[in-house]
């Protein structure tokens, strides 16, 4: 198709990819001279309805979106044909490299370049996700990730979906790449999660130069420990990453940034931290609300955070000293725990921050293993990463 005018207006240089019933192509904007991708879709009898579905709504959501790592909208027509016609997709042309061709060239990512990039990818995914509806791509993998200009793009919306309720739990297309799909993907849901499992398949692809479907596993996860050399911490947040039950993997790509941003994990459920033997503390909870007793030589500290708020009174020999501190409970923001660890170390402190308002439990009542108990428990129950 070299050299053949589409739409009257985009020239075309050569052919990017091809599918059965889709092109992808390189042109020139005949107005502009400026290059660009054109998607085509061939609408003949071999087309299939959800091919036709999936490629209208990369249409109507590329026309929504506006981000600098994501290819920009730039029109949509249809172009006759001898016998059938086709839909064309016009956008902008990203000249890089994919993550996919510096693998075939046996390139290795290190650590600290694998880092970088999932600092950049979860950045583009806090945009999508936060979108209202949700913008899940469903098909993050190396050969959709591009780098041009030391920068990273994500592109080929195809197998987008818009999740108009947070909820939805009906099935749909299934669609994705092995080894980089989630397990409920295949069963055809998707959730902003599920973007995560495949970007954390990305990454072990990029560190271990070898594709998740080829990598051993234990039991259903990928076991990518003796391929790649990284450090506990980041190891860790991989596995988070791509942790095949829904309920324990990382929430939010927010919540995947700030840990690694911060290097500090959410604490995992399937690994609890369990009440110290000897401890004296009551903690009682239910899915509204929390309440914390901590018993001292001359009365108690009461944490409690309920719907609305979150208070906490000190009482001596049956008394209440001083006011209580009180907070809207939508204030919390942040769970911060300072653990020492050598000698010289900061006392030992867990706070628990309402806005500007710090709800401070210290050493002073509590011995580290309790600290390490509570640190889990409101991390958990509020769904907070530990700071």
């Amino acid at each position: 198709m070299s050299g053949q005018i589409l739409g009257d207006r985009y020239e075309v240089e050569r052919q990017l990819g091809k599918q059965t019933g889709r092109w992808t192509l390189l042109a020139r904007d005949l107005q502009t001279q400026e290059q660009v991708v054109i998607k085509l879709l061939f609408l003949d009898e071999q087309l299939e309805w959800d091919d036709l579905k999936l490629f209208e709504r990369e249409v109507e959501i590329l026309k929504a979106l506006s981000h600098p790592s994501i290819p920009r909208y730039l029109g949509y027509f249809e172009h006759q044909l001898p016998n059938d016609k086709a839909l064309a997709l016009i956008q902008t042309y990203v000249e890089g490299k994919s993550l996919e061709q510096c693998m075939q060239q046996g390139r290795l990512f290190t650590e600290a370049e694998t880092k970088q990039l999932a600092k950049a990818l979860l950045n583009i995914l806090v945009y999508l996700h936060s979108r209202q509806p949700p913008i899940i791509h469903r098909d993050i993998k190396p050969s959709n990730i591009l780098l041009a200009n030391r920068q990273a793009y994500l592109v080929d919306f195809g197998s987008v979906k818009a999740l108009k309720n947070t909820n939805e739990t009906s099935a749909f297309t299934v669609v994705g790449t092995y080894g980089y799909m989630p397990p409920e993907q295949f069963s055809g849901r998707a959730v902003p999660a599920s973007d995560l499992y495949s970007l954390g398949a990305t990454l072990i692809a990029l560190l271990t130069g070898t594709h998740p479907s080829s990598l051993p596993r234990r039991g259903v996860k990928i076991d990518f420990g003796s391929a790649a050399t990284v450090s506990p911490e980041f190891a860790e947040w991989l596995e988070r990453m791509t942790e095949p039950n829904l309920e324990q993997r990382t929430k939010s790509a927010q919540e995947a940034l700030q840990i690694l941003e911060q290097g500090r994990q959410t604490p995992n459920p399937a690994n609890p931290v369990v009440k110290p033997a000897n401890s004296k503390i009551s903690l009682t909870k239910d899915s509204r609300n929390l309440e914390i007793l901590i018993p001292s030589l001359l009365g108690q500290t009461q944490l409690q955070i309920d719907p609305q708020q979150i208070s906490m009174t000190t009482k001596r020999l049956g008394f209440q000293t001083g006011r209580p501190q009180v907070s809207p409970r939508h204030r919390i923001n942040k769970l911060e725990y300072r653990r020492a660890i050598a000698p010289g170390d900061a006392e030992p402190q867990l706070t628990i921050w309402a806005g500007s308002e710090k709800y401070e439990l210290s050493h002073l009542l509590l011995t580290v293993p309790e600290l390490d108990w509570l640190a889990y428990e409101l991390s958990t129950w509020l769904k907070l990463p530990l700071n």
